[in-house]
């Protein structure tokens, strides 16, 4: 996994404006939802845990825990 630091602030700066559009309620289909309800995501491994594994991401910190 890269390092979040190593992150130019430009192109950090081309990452939230990309994230932005694509979360953008406007940028959705009409009659389009989203349901997660059926799913388990592990936070830890920052996936459902339905999906394969991705060596990119993870690990996090455990929200469940003290230092989380």
């Amino acid at each position: 996994m890269s390092d979040p630091s190593d992150v130019s602030p430009e192109e950090q700066r081309e990452i939230e404006e990309e994230r932005a559009q694509r979360l953008d309620p406007d940028n959705r289909p009409d009659n389009v939802e989203v349901d997660n309800t059926d799913r388990d995501f592990d936070p830890v491994k920052g996936q459902f845990t339905d999906t394969e594994d991705d060596p990119e991401l993870g690990p996090f910190a455990d929200p469940s825990e003290e230092d989380g």
